[in-house]
């Protein structure tokens, strides 16, 4: 049987000086960019040769050495530490709790992973063959990744981090608010967290254990954030996958709960798993539990699965395809869902704002080109002042009025073929560069019309030049041009910066 892997817990009472240690780090190499190009993976989804790895490592400098011990989990000798990485404290560290000696070799208790400019511990993954705790604590991953990169990242005083982890969104969240609380159902994760937030030497965060919302009661945020144990299973196996509820109550408890505890204004961004009957029916649940919050609220699906395929993802990762009790595992799961009426399940995340003075809108968008690169803070803002101007229209063709701006993250991809021995344009790509990946495809005229939007000219004197210039009646062009420009409008791609006050 796999051995089960140290549950360490960190000693908090003790010394740590991260700066220092961090610097013997940083100067060892030791950084996100240098791991990515010694694990040879592109992305936080691909799984890594460990043994590929070690091989790599295995010679001794300052970057392989701490390779090896935190990223790996090998013991070193600690003759080889004090040779070749003098400045690295070994008492310091194993007091705290971090490193531990076995016959006259040092081994890590806990994963350390660059990010940036933060250095985060967390428990060494089923990649080196251990059995996980229940209490495990997950690193940064990619689920933590798309949840960064979808907050929306305005200067607020209060932000709660429901389901902290081992702390990233509260160490990011920090960087733009006053105060942050981090909760976790997990004494464990609560631990790590600390850890954390001392060897990185940041302050302002408090750290609360309970489940859900309780350990916050009635408080009132400017910014929620959540990546909660989401999985939609039969089983109560770990602490940040299982929530030992059937089906979504989960996920429906945690965007319920956030209208409650929202700011007037304020943003919610939250990460979750729900299930549904068919392809045409994948908003309707998500959309019952915002119908009475007060509410804004725009839901993203990345991917939609059906339920051996989700249940096999999960189980290859946690049981693993070799284990005699793999195909038992999904049997249990398939019996579940089929006892549940599960036709499919969804991943996605839901971006709420309260505006509880008004009515409110809902809007849903299914994903097909992944998951979310770089930040999309600004994006989903822009999107969510576009639909407000869309709401307050009477009618679309108010929009002529409008001056747009288009937004520059974005890039546009021509598909050639030849013709009469001469390349042409066969089609045209709009997507997004950064942020939510949105994409499709433009006409000539919307192409145009994009390259015009720079917040002088108004929406109407743009399409009377570029039909002018294509021999067009503007009449006939404005219809399909008002939808296109709402349906970028509602993706980010373009903003309004005002109405003119000449009417044309």
């Amino acid at each position: 049987m796999a051995q089960m892997q140290n549950t360490v817990v960190f000693d908090m009472d003790r010394p740590l000086k991260g700066e220092a240690f961090k610097k013997v780090v940083a100067d060892a190499g030791y950084s996100q960019t240098a791991l990515a190009e010694t694990l040879g993976i592109s992305c936080a989804h691909e799984r890594q040769d460990v043994d590929v790895v070690y091989r790599r490592v295995r010679a001794d400098s300052p970057y392989n050495i701490l390779v090896r011990l935190f990223w790996l989990g090998r013991a070193v000798s600690e003759s080889a530490i004090h040779k070749i990485l003098p400045g690295l404290d070994i008492e310091e560290l194993m007091a705290v709790g971090l490193l531990s000696r076995e016959d006259g070799a040092v081994r890590s208790c806990a994963k350390l992973a660059p990010y940036h400019d933060l250095l985060l511990a967390s428990d060494f993954g089923p990649e080196l063959h251990h059995q996980l705790a229940a209490e495990h604590v997950l690193g940064v991953g990619a689920a933590s990744l798309t949840l960064a990169c979808l907050t929306v990242r305005r200067k607020v005083e209060t932000v709660l981090d429901l389901g902290t982890g081992a702390g990233i969104q509260a160490f990011l969240a920090v960087r733009h608010a006053d105060r942050v609380t981090g909760t976790d159902t997990n004494p464990r994760a609560l631990n790590f967290a600390e850890f954390n937030s001392k060897l990185n030497e940041i302050n302002g965060i408090e750290w609360r254990q309970g489940s859900l919302y309780e350990p916050v009661a009635e408080q009132q945020f400017d910014l929620i954030v959540s990546n909660p144990p989401f999985v939609i299973s039969p089983e109560s196996r770990y602490i940040f996958r299982d929530a030992s509820l059937p089906g979504d109550a989960i996920s429906e408890q945690v965007v319920r709960g956030a209208s409650q505890r929202l700011s007037e204004g304020g943003f919610a961004c939250i990460l979750f798993n729900w299930h549904h009957q068919d392809e045409h029916d994948w908003d309707m649940r998500p959309q019952r539990w915002v119908s009475d919050a007060g509410c804004d609220c725009w839901l993203i699906c990345f991917k939609s699965a059906d339920p051996l395929t989700y249940a096999a993802d999960w189980l290859q990762t946690s049981v693993g395809q070799s284990s005699p009790d793999y195909g038992r595992c999904l049997d249990e799961w398939m019996d579940y869902y089929q006892k549940m009426g599960i036709g499919l399940i969804s991943a996605g995340a839901i971006v709420m704002r309260k505006r509880s003075r008004h009515a409110n809108w809902f809007q849903a968008h299914a994903i097909d080109r992944g998951r979310c690169t770089g930040s999309a803070g600004e994006q989903i803002e822009r999107a969510f002042a576009a639909e407000d101007l869309l709401q307050s229209l009477d009618d679309d063709r108010q929009l002529l009025e409008h001056r747009l701006l288009f937004d520059d993250h974005h890039r546009l991809e021509h598909q050639l073929k030849v013709e009469d021995g001469k390349w042409v344009v066969q089609a045209e790509h709009l997507l997004a560069s950064e942020g939510v990946p949105f994409a499709g495809n433009v006409d000539i005229f919307i192409t145009n019309l994009l390259a015009g939007c720079d917040g002088k000219r108004t929406l109407r004197e743009l399409i009377v030049e570029i039909a002018g210039r294509m021999k067009a009646d503007p009449d006939n062009v404005v219809p399909a041009c008002l939808t296109a420009v709402r349906k970028l409008l509602q993706c980010g791609f373009l903003g309004s910066v005002g109405k003119s006050s000449l009417l044309i």
